[in-house]
């Protein structure tokens, strides 16, 4: 752990709210995008954010230096996503399901809202992108954390074997072979 950020941690312990701030304005953008990629809703991921600062603010007394502060907060966070899943599973629909039917039961389409854009450019890039999302999601649950750690939220190498707590040999050969099972699925979908 750097000094600054030994420091920042010895602030926040001793109830520095001004400390706290700062780490939640360094970290804001990385808590809420992995988030949003659990929760894939940005009101939902607005809340889940909120939580796992909460959760921080709360455990900081639990932090060791043993990763850095913002791979410590990256498990928070992922944690706290797993908890909503598992809570609101039940509560959840996809957004196909909610617009199938209008107050009628008659089937509708959702329109398009913003046609500053070219329907068709947009409608092939949210295709490619539910795609990925699709494949990502139907990978194994470690092939699928690591893949979303690098390759969405841009963590380092050695930050993902912080926040696993793996070798750093090890998270190269998993993240090698996530990434050939996620060829493999995008090649069969596409």
């Amino acid at each position: 752990m750097e000094k600054n950020e030994e420091q920042l941690v010895a602030r926040i312990k001793a109830g520095d709210e001004t400390a706290f701030a700062r780490l939640m304005e360094e970290n804001q953008k990385m808590v809420f995008n992995v988030a949003l990629r659990y929760t894939r809703n940005y009101d939902d991921a607005s809340d889940v954010s909120q939580e796992a600062f909460i959760k921080a603010y709360r455990s900081i007394d639990s932090f060791k230096g043993e990763s850095k502060l913002s791979t410590w907060l990256y498990r928070i966070t992922v944690n706290v996503c797993l908890d909503f899943a598992r809570k609101n599973r039940l509560h959840m629909q996809s957004i196909q399901d909610m617009a199938a039917e209008n107050e009628d039961g008659e089937p509708f389409e959702l329109p398009i809202p913003d046609t500053t854009y070219d329907p068709g450019a947009l409608a092939e890039k949210k295709e490619l992108r539910e795609t990925i999302l699709s494949a990502v999601d139907s990978l194994p649950a470690a092939s699928r954390e690591i893949v979303v750690m690098r390759d969405i939220n841009g963590m380092s190498y050695n930050e993902i074997a912080e926040a696993l707590h793996i070798e750093l040999g090890t998270v190269r050969s998993r993240l090698a072979r996530a990434r050939i099972r996620l060829r493999n699925k995008l090649v069969k979908m596409i």
